[in-house]
């Protein structure tokens, strides 16, 4: 019975230190209120639709997040959606911080794999396909298939994908990637205008994808931030929401799948 007693005893107080350790790293590059909230809820989400002076409030203080925060277009930019996930990591991954920032960074240019992924479409009440089709081109001309540059750093490299999605069609995208020691990031732009149904919706370069994913040893916590340009219609402000909340965490969800099954 006493021995029982040590070791439940022992697994509490385990516990315990290791809930104020994670609180504490996460103290150091996120606000103390967003730390919080995060550990209880695990996910965290911030709009804003076409207000003035809209800030960030989810970045953390990593270099890459930084970066993809200073390229938003302005504070009046129309819209923008962030998202914030921390992931506790399972037995048999690494517990060293940026120990395993090599895998992340080839999941994150594995960029077939994410054709068939779903998401929940919020209007149509049901999971719907993502992309159905997603691969590196050569460039928005030929448009030839090249594989996933998978190999050495994703530091400054930059492709052409073609990915078509339910809602917007078949299109090119700009992938630009960085990484350092603990963290790995990718901003997708739209090369091509993205139509709308019959309407032409956003021009070149105003569609802005990120994703920020860095590894505190034990923990990964990831970044995402959407922005996007285009021109003020009755009613879109919802739809554009929720379409983007949803794709966010599909692709979170897609990340964590392919990092578990390593």
């Amino acid at each position: 019975m006493r021995r029982l007693v040590s070791t439940a005893f022992f697994l509490t107080l385990s516990a315990v230190f290791f809930a104020a350790d994670i609180h504490e790293r996460l103290g150091s590059i996120l606000p103390s209120a967003v730390a919080t909230e995060l550990l209880s809820a695990t996910s965290l989400q911030h709009s804003a639709y076409r207000e003035t002076g809209a800030v960030l409030k989810l970045a953390p203080a990593v270099p890459l997040a930084r970066e993809i925060g200073m390229a938003l277009p302005g504070t009046e930019t129309p819209f923008f959606i962030e998202s914030l996930y921390l992931y506790k990591k399972k037995a048999g991954h690494s517990v060293e911080a940026g120990k395993d920032t090599t895998f992340i960074s080839v999941i994150l240019r594995s960029l077939s794999h994410l054709q068939g992924v779903e998401y929940y479409s919020t209007s149509r009440k049901k999971m719907r396909i993502l992309y159905e089709k997603s691969y590196v081109i050569d460039s928005p001309s030929t448009r030839s298939r090249l594989p996933d540059p998978v190999s050495a750093s994703a530091d400054r490299l930059s492709v052409f994908v073609l990915q078509k999605d339910m809602t917007f069609g078949e299109y090119v995208y700009r992938y630009s990637y960085r990484q350092d020691a603990d963290s790995v990031s990718f901003t997708s732009t739209n090369v091509d205008t993205l139509n709308y149904s019959f309407l032409k919706l956003i021009e070149p370069g105003n569609l802005r994808v990120s994703l920020v994913v860095t590894d505190l040893g034990d923990y990964i916590l990831v970044y995402g931030l959407t922005s996007a340009v285009f021109p003020e219609l009755p009613g879109l402000g919802g739809k554009i929401n929720s379409s983007f909340s949803t794709r966010a965490d599909a692709v979170y969800k897609w990340f964590i799948e392919e990092y578990e099954h390593r």
